[in-house]
């Protein structure tokens, strides 16, 4: 059904209040050097306020046939859906860091899955130059990390990539985020970025027994105008940010033309999407004249309250390019391979990378007193390569589209390697002054087995060392001759 048709009537059409909303008489100041309303709760209706409206919030699925087709209609229409998603997902990772280090379902499974839902549906019409996924899901309901649920009408990340920039950098102390998240919107390929919510129940909801409690409510970003919101922010320190940081969000005034809309009964093989936040670089320079494209949302009583809901959400950040021609509209992307099995080659590799372990075998039986640090330098080499190894392997880093996917493991990689240098230089600075032995090796100086140990890793990072000095020179020379 066309979004545009006169709205259906459904029996599971809401009369509720909704939480959280302010009263349309409260003013804040939305330029983009505007200080952020942390005073507004005063002007917000409660629960025994005779005012507080009453809203229909429709049900949406009088709207949408539940298949991908019409759901990605819905989705360019409203900003928001319900997809039909079968995920494979067995275990729901909340911890970010093992998700970072060690992956997960999240980062193996889900990711993909959710890449390809973007990809070849919600976004098919355009060139996708990125998808970003955390390694872990926001996951609310007992036993979960987050217990409580969002019930409060909010926009989690403003309407300016300032704002979104800020609430990176409320909760990472480094700074690197908010700067890695510029340095991608600034590629000349991109043209805009999306923030888009995958909401989902995970609590064993079936179509004979679906989630009831609880469920989300969105609103109609279309229907909603600047003035309309209100900037505001959460105190980080308050929820794992940093201290004396207060995050960009957005928070609703009451108005009558406002549509809302929710999915009832949910079932776990269907995923509620839509919009947090959408940037173009076209977009207007002033705050006050942006559009609003991401949808306000808040969780909704209804009358059934029982069980407690089990669900997760993740936001996944998108890097879009141009429309795409009409020769590539009929191109599917396919997600890329599991980790296992390995292919020949890995397997191969990996045999290649342990063959440190000769270096220590040949330590042991060898003998090299005149070198009395060999021991420490072949163990420490050794290890270093075999770690480095191991890595690649688990994480498959051969593979062209890994580098991207694991980014964490390839940075570990990379910090190894600069120890594997460092060690080689320590190994040239023992074995370089001592090349006589390997023509004359003796218990009673330093045997073959050691001797090699030490020489092979030395001389081939001494020639790294000098393809690297060579690389340089030729890139400055080009450069100089380019200006």
């Amino acid at each position: 059904m066309s979004m545009d048709e006169e709205d259906p009537s459904s029996p599971k059409d809401l009369h509720i209040n909704i939480p959280g909303l302010i009263r349309p008489e409260f003013t804040s100041d939305n330029r983009q050097e505007a200080n952020k309303a942390t005073n507004h709760t005063q002007y917000e209706y409660t629960k025994d306020d005779e005012d507080n409206p009453i809203i229909k919030v429709i049900d949406a699925r009088a709207y949408q046939e539940i298949a991908e087709e019409s759901a990605t209609s819905m989705f360019n229409q409203k900003g928001f859906c319900l997809f039909p998603h079968r995920t494979k997902v067995k275990h729901w990772n909340e911890d970010y860091i093992q998700g970072m280090i060690c992956g997960s379902d999240i980062t193996s499974i889900y990711a993909p899955e959710l890449e390809g839902i973007i990809r070849n549906h919600l976004l098919a019409q355009y060139n996708i130059i990125s998808v970003d996924s955390p390694p872990a899901i926001l996951r609310r309901g007992p036993g979960s990390k987050n217990s409580f649920y969002g019930s409060g009408v909010h926009q989690d990340f403003g309407i300016t990539l300032e704002d979104y920039k800020n609430n990176i950098d409320a909760y990472d102390r480094s700074g690197q985020g908010s700067k890695a998240c510029q340095k991608k919107f600034d590629n000349k390929e991109v043209e805009g970025m999306m923030i888009i919510n995958f909401w989902r129940s995970v609590g064993g909801y079936t179509q004979t027994n679906p989630l009831l409690n609880k469920p989300l409510a969105v609103c109609d970003p279309s229907s909603v105008k600047n003035s309309d919101t209100v900037h505001t922010g959460l105190d980080a320190h308050l929820y794992g940010g940093v201290k004396g940081k207060i995050t960009d969000q957005m928070a609703l005034k009451y108005n009558p033309v406002h549509q809302w809309y929710y999915y009832p009964e949910m079932n776990d093989d269907e995923v509620l999407v839509f919009k947090q936040f959408e940037i173009w670089k076209d977009d207007p320079e002033q705050r006050e004249e942006m559009p609003i494209r991401g949808c306000f949302h808040t969780a909704i009583d209804t009358p059934d309250e029982i069980p407690p809901r089990q669900s997760t959400e993740c936001r996944v950040t998108v890097f879009i390019g141009k429309n795409k021609e009409d020769d590539e509209l009929a191109k599917q992307w396919t997600p890329p391979p599991p980790l296992y099995p390995k292919t020949k080659e890995e397997w191969g590799w990996l045999m290649l990378d342990l063959g440190s372990i000769g270096m220590i075998f040949a330590a042991v039986w060898s003998v090299c007193p005149s070198i009395p640090s060999y021991l420490s330098f072949i163990y420490s080499f050794a290890i270093v390569s075999m770690i480095v190894g191991l890595i690649k392997f688990h994480y498959s880093l051969r593979r062209e589209d890994r580098l991207k996917r694991h980014s964490f493991a390839n940075c570990n990689v990379q910090m190894l390697g600069l120890a594997q240098l460092a060690l080689g230089i320590w190994g040239m600075a023992l074995v370089f002054p001592n090349l006589e032995y390997l023509g004359n090796p003796s218990p009673d100086t330093c045997e073959l087995g050691p001797l090699l140990a030490m020489f092979i890793p030395s001389i081939i990072i001494a020639l790294v060392i000098v393809g690297l000095i060579g690389f340089g020179v030729y890139s400055f020379i080009v450069s100089k001759r380019r200006g």
